[in-house]
């Protein structure tokens, strides 16, 4: 056996053994479920960093363009997708050139090419159909309400890259069948609620019935959503969240010990 396969075999083991990440069972508030398949995570930590601003409630708000298209062209660190149902922010017939991206210390960079390499499913198949939730403005998200009042996004990016990347790899775009569709429907009904025909209760039902879907991806996201719904909702909504037999315990018991903190969050401009 060459050098070359016992290095390769090495990394891809290695790469696996990370997908094995123990969850936090002790904490009542967090989402103890099945959890979506990201391959380059290390540790919880790392996992909620890449799971954190990548929530379908947070793709559908904040991405620059959202659009449904079939894949070429793929490289080590872009792929080219053609646009067939725009969404936001393209055109059907579209050739956008979507990079890669990740999160280290703050900044963010590409991965380095031989990651890329040997995780081939980070990027979409050639020819595949996809749905893409890209960007070229990136937002802090640490004091950002999720649901605002109006439709516009009442916030300055952080910065601005310089090309139409992926907030983070293959959890800002998937397969269009995945999850015999689940995750395509729930995400699409989810940008309707959010950004095109705003409608706080509406959104609130899907991240509360996506919280019990077969699907990992949006059980698990919907569980992180309706948490941000929780924290940042009137009070006729806070009680409308209690009062509902079909919201987890768990969303309760954190609600009610937010209302003990009674923050204060500052109005939208």
């Amino acid at each position: 056996m060459t050098v070359a396969t016992l290095a390769t075999l090495a990394i891809s083991i290695y790469l696996h053994a990370q997908k094995q990440i123990p969850l936090p069972q002790t904490h009542p508030w967090v989402h103890d479920g099945p959890m979506d398949n990201i391959i380059w995570t290390r540790s919880y930590r790392e996992y909620w960093d890449a799971v954190a601003p990548t929530t379908l409630g947070l793709l559908a708000r904040y991405s620059d363009i959202i659009g449904i298209g079939q894949v070429s062209q793929r490289t080590n660190d872009h792929f080219t997708v053609t646009v067939d149902h725009a969404l936001v922010g393209c055109t059907n017939g579209a050739v956008l050139v979507v990079y890669d991206r990740y999160e280290i210390n703050g900044e963010y960079t590409p991965y380095e090419n031989w990651l890329q390499y040997y995780c081939p499913n980070y990027f979409p198949t050639n020819q595949s159909r996809i749905i893409f939730a890209v960007s070229t403005n990136v937002y802090d998200f640490g004091f950002t309400r999720m649901f605002w009042s109006h439709a516009e996004i009442p916030l300055e990016p952080k910065y601005v890259l310089n090309n139409i990347s992926l907030s983070y790899l293959n959890r800002s775009w998937w397969y269009v069948d995945r999850d015999d569709g689940l995750l395509l429907t729930q995400f699409t009904n989810v940008l309707q609620a959010v950004r095109f025909d705003r409608n706080w209760t509406n959104y609130f039902y899907l991240c509360r019935d996506g919280a019990n879907s077969p699907s990992d991806r949006v059980r698990e996201d919907s569980f992180e959503d309706l948490c941000s719904l929780c924290f940042d909702s009137t009070d006729e909504q806070k009680q409308l969240i209690l009062d509902d037999p079909l919201v987890d315990q768990k969303h309760k018991d954190r609600l009610n010990a937010w209302l003990l903190i009674k923050p204060t969050l500052p109005d939208a401009p």
